[in-house]
């Protein structure tokens, strides 16, 4: 008789992040019943049967309003959320459009912040993200609470 472990089931989600002038895309959260009120970059739940760098261009668009292809968007992060998530980022090298606030039912304000002055209600994740991305770290493992610090 074997004894079968409990396994992780992670929920994934992918981000987008647009950068321009030092500047990121920011989008302040609402609605969604998990961190309203703080900042992020467009992202969203990878759905069942559809790839993780398909996720990232139909958020993007979502929430951003702007066409990004498969072929510029350029792997940047993985980390892991607790046992809840895994979150894969990317880094959109060119778009089409000029980013706005295309989802106002989960979004309440959008703005282009400077990377090194992210606001202190900026999720963990995004935090973490911009910390780790030019540090040559890939990869890290954080809680599952946005307004923790590292």
């Amino acid at each position: 008789m074997s004894i079968m472990q409990e396994r992780h089931s992670f929920k994934v989600a992918a981000f987008v992040l647009l950068e321009k002038d030092g500047k990121i895309f920011m989008l302040r959260r609402l609605n969604t019943g998990w961190a309203d009120g703080m900042w992020t970059i467009p992202s969203g739940h990878v759905e069942k049967e559809e790839r993780v760098r398909d996720a990232a261009i139909k958020e993007v668009r979502e929430e951003a309003g702007i066409i990004v292809k498969g072929e510029d968007l350029e792997f940047l992060y993985v980390h892991t959320v607790a046992d809840a998530y895994v979150n894969f980022y990317f880094k959109a090298t060119s778009w089409e459009g000029e980013p706005y606030l295309a989802e106002k039912d989960r979004c309440s304000e959008v703005a282009w912040i400077a990377k090194n002055q992210l606001p202190a209600d900026t999720i963990l994740m995004v935090r973490s993200l911009i910390k780790n991305m030019n540090s040559g770290n890939y990869f890290s493992e954080i809680v599952n609470d946005p307004k923790a610090s590292e």
